[in-house]
């Protein structure tokens, strides 16, 4: 008797631990597109001290050590049946919409997210600001140009590209698009976009944006013609753009988990893709003083990062 009453207390101890809070906290897997990418990592690193800090487990899965990493994933999710998988860059995102559609998807850190495969149950933090935030910041900085053009495809930007020049109409500034179908028109597209602009902008088109040579194709033209460059992310302030206005890494981070808590209490709209909340500006003195490009001295006091010239 006396073990079957310690076998009805156990039982009644395990029931007030569940209805009191105390049952097995949410794990949420974390998909890492490659854990060497100083800004994937430094992205995954913010997100698991927000789950530590609201006792949430977590498992990862580090795409790039793994040789058959679907099969492996697969697996994996199986086993640990996640409340939730956080996705770090496009790849990371793609394989776990591949292989775990059912489950609650959250992304971060995925170049141009409107070509992303969304479906329901999906949730994410953009990688780029918000065209308006851009545009306000680049009328602060140069407060004489007039007007700006990039390049885009029109299946991947057209969308963002129209957000873009309504944002910029705004603010009193012209934006000229040149669409483009594939890599192999960006040389003749903007022979004839340069000459009719003050500035070119990179966006995150998966298109313009296809190789490292169509990068150097477009920061070589612009120098030719003396144009400077701005870009959505300061790893283009050593190929030569003056200004980077660019999402902060931590904050991302901080932010991706802070969403992915209210995903898992169902407190968020499915679907909902937020801008980032923190900016990092870098300036390219070298570049700006090489065009001789002025711009305001008191918007110095935004500037995270000053690049000078190598002495």
């Amino acid at each position: 008797m006396k073990i079957m009453d310690f076998c009805k207390v156990l039982i009644l101890l395990s029931v007030f631990w569940v209805s009191a809070g105390f049952a097995q906290p949410s794990k949420v897997l974390i998909v890492n597109s490659d854990n060497a990418v100083f800004r994937y990592e430094t992205i995954a690193s913010e997100f698991k001290k927000v789950l530590q800090q609201n006792a949430y487990q977590w498992t990862e899965f580090n795409l790039n050590s793994h040789a058959d990493a679907e099969a492996e994933l697969k697996q994996l999710i199986q086993q640990e049946n996640p409340v939730l998988i956080y996705c770090i860059g496009t790849k990371a995102y793609s394989l776990a919409r591949n292989v775990a559609s059912n489950k609650k998807l959250l992304f971060s850190a995925a170049i141009n997210w409107r070509r992303l495969d969304i479906g329901e149950g999906t949730y994410g933090v953009a990688n780029e600001l918000s065209s308006a935030q851009e545009i306000s910041l680049l009328r602060y900085f140069f407060p004489t140009i007039k007007t700006i053009g990039l390049l885009y495809n029109d299946k991947f930007s057209r969308e963002y590209v129209e957000t873009i020049k309504k944002d910029a109409s705004a603010l009193g500034i012209n934006i000229i698009n040149q669409p483009i179908n594939d890599a192999q028109e960006i040389g003749d597209a903007l022979n004839e976009l340069l000459p009719k602009i003050d500035m070119f902008w990179i966006i995150s088109d998966p298109v313009v944006l296809s190789s490292k040579a169509s990068v150097q194709q477009i920061f070589q033209a612009a120098q030719q013609r003396k144009k400077p460059v701005y870009a959505y992310s300061d790893v283009f302030i050593e190929q030569g753009a003056v200004l980077a206005i660019s999402a902060d890494l931590a904050t991302i981070g901080r932010q991706s988990a802070s969403l992915a808590l209210m995903v898992d209490k169902d407190k968020v709209p499915e679907g909902t893709v937020q801008n980032p909340a923190g900016s990092t500006v870098t300036l390219n003195k070298c570049a700006l003083d090489a065009l001789r490009l002025n711009f305001n001295q008191d918007a110095l006091d935004s500037v995270n990062k000053i690049v000078e010239c190598n002495k």
